[in-house]
């Protein structure tokens, strides 16, 4: 795959939705707004441009609340995704460890097939992102992560630890 270095290496994005309207009724249901849009565009673009030249990645891993799903659906317009799943647990008070832990499984066993996954996608919110990140890199940064920002993680499995080589935080 374009921008890999090595075989063990896997590509992780760690991103932050689109800007939202402010909160109303239901934090689940708020919608991306017109500005959220446009940095999701932007995001793509930088996406496609530095590391998924050829507009592919193996595995999208999708937030159930709607400003995460329309974030991914903007980001589909020129990044498509082998395999896409709506996942419950990478919400904004999601549990970082556990994951972690998720993606080392199916990692994992991914690599017994086929087609390896090889690049992942993650479309989620704060604090889970930066605690993500914190986690699959084994720092404290903490880092806050602007909306449609992307932390870019080169991740080993072998060692079950990535290293940031990148983040995005808008043009």
């Amino acid at each position: 795959m374009s921008g890999q270095s090595s075989n063990d290496d896997i590509l992780l994005f760690v991103m932050r939705h689109g800007e939202a309207e402010s909160l109303r009724v239901d934090d689940k249901s708020r919608q991306l707004t017109p500005e959220g849009r446009a940095q999701v565009i932007d995001a793509a673009k930088w996406l496609k441009q530095k590391y998924l030249f050829d507009g592919q990645v193996d595995l999208a891993l999708v937030s159930p609340y709607r400003r995460a799903r329309q974030t991914y659906d903007m980001l589909s317009l020129d990044i498509r995704p082998k395999s896409m799943e709506i996942c419950h647990d990478i919400i904004p008070e999601g549990d970082a460890e556990l994951t972690h832990d998720f993606l080392d499984v199916r990692l994992q066993e991914s690599q017994n097939t086929s087609t390896p996954t090889r690049s992942v996608l993650f479309v989620s919110h704060m604090p889970l992102v930066s605690y993500l990140v914190d986690s699959l890199c084994q720092s404290h940064t903490t880092s806050l992560f602007a909306t449609a920002s992307i932390a870019v993680i080169r991740y080993s499995l072998k060692r079950q630890c990535g290293k940031l080589e990148v983040h995005y935080q808008g043009y």
